[in-house]
Order: structure tokens, then C-alpha cells, then sequence
């Protein structure tokens, strides 16, 4: 009789310590999803300050470095650091952004993803040096994307002097 009460015992024990487990194991998982979603809302905000978004880059998952990337708000060291990413959808965010450096800038037009090339091609605030070179690619379709954006320039540019 003694061993069966101390087999129910232990049962119970082993049933009331998984249970804290799975309890605190949920807790835990509560916790990361809200610490992420933290980081996201941070990520897309373009209030939050450069070096909180330098920190967020710091050994984040790529999707999160494509919304940093992105921000109007992030410095060009930052990006100078994500333009050497593996991802290159991480390079593409940052070939749009104004914030970049002519330096990363001239990185991104001779990166090895045509995607990222015509991102930067696409860009508003590319220089006309780096769309001369992008003019001369490879991709027919960065080549195209190019020529589109330096006629769009030099169009805006003769309706400001005829202005």
C-alpha cells in the first residue's frame, strides 16, 4: 500500500511540475512574441531615433532589417553596415533610402543582385553618376530602369529652368 501511495505521489509531483513547466514555457513564449512585436513597431517608426535603430540591427532576422533599412530615420553607418548583408532584399531597402552614403550608394550598384541594382535605379535620391553607371548594366531591366529615372530627372530639371 505504501508503494502505490508514493507511486500516486510522484505522479502527482511529475504532473504538478510539468505543469509549471508548460505554464512557464508559455509565459516565456508570451513574452518573446510581445518583445518582437516591440522591436517591429520600433523598426517602422520613423520617430524612433538612429542608434535605437542601430541597436535593432544588431543580429536581427532579415525581415526586421528590411523595415530598418527602410526607415527614414536610420543613419548611414547603419546602412553602410546592412548594404554588405547576405539578404539582398535587406540591400534593396537600403539602396532606397535617402540616408544612404554616396560611398554605399556606389556599393549598390555593383552588387551582384540585379534586384538590388534596380531598386537603386528606381530611387529618387540616387545620383546622376551612380544612374550613368546603372545606365551601362548588364540587366536590360536595370539598364531600362535607369535611362526611365535620369529622363524623369533631367525632365524635372528643365521644367525648374523654363520655370
Amino acid at each position: 500500500m505504501k508503494i502505490l501511495i508514493d507511486q500516486t505521489i510522484t505522479r502527482e509531483t511529475v504532473s504538478a511540475r510539468t505543469t509549471r513547466r508548460s505554464v512557464k514555457s508559455e509565459s516565456m513564449l508570451a513574452m518573446e512574441r510581445e518583445a518582437a512585436r516591440i522591436r517591429w513597431l520600433l523598426a517602422i517608426n520613423p520617430n524612433t531615433p538612429p542608434p535605437v535603430l542601430d541597436q535593432l540591427a544588431r543580429g536581427a532576422q532579415a525581415d526586421l532589417l528590411e523595415r530598418i533599412a527602410e526607415n527614414p530615420r536610420t543613419h548611414s553607418a547603419t546602412l553602410a553596415r546592412l548594404a554588405d548583408h547576405e539578404n539582398p532584399q535587406v540591400r534593396a531597402s537600403v539602396a532606397e533610402n535617402m540616408n544612404a552614403s554616396l560611398k554605399t550608394m556606389w556599393k549598390l550598384s555593383r552588387d551582384p543582385s540585379a534586384d538590388v541594382r534596380m531598386r537603386l535605379a528606381e530611387s529618387y535620391t540616387v545620383p546622376l553618376a551612380v544612374l550613368r553607371v546603372l545606365n551601362t548594366d548588364e540587366n536590360p531591366y536595370v539598364k531600362l530602369r535607369a535611362e526611365k529615372t535620369l529622363a524623369r530627372l533631367l525632365k524635372e530639371v528643365s521644367a525648374l529652368r523654363s520655370a
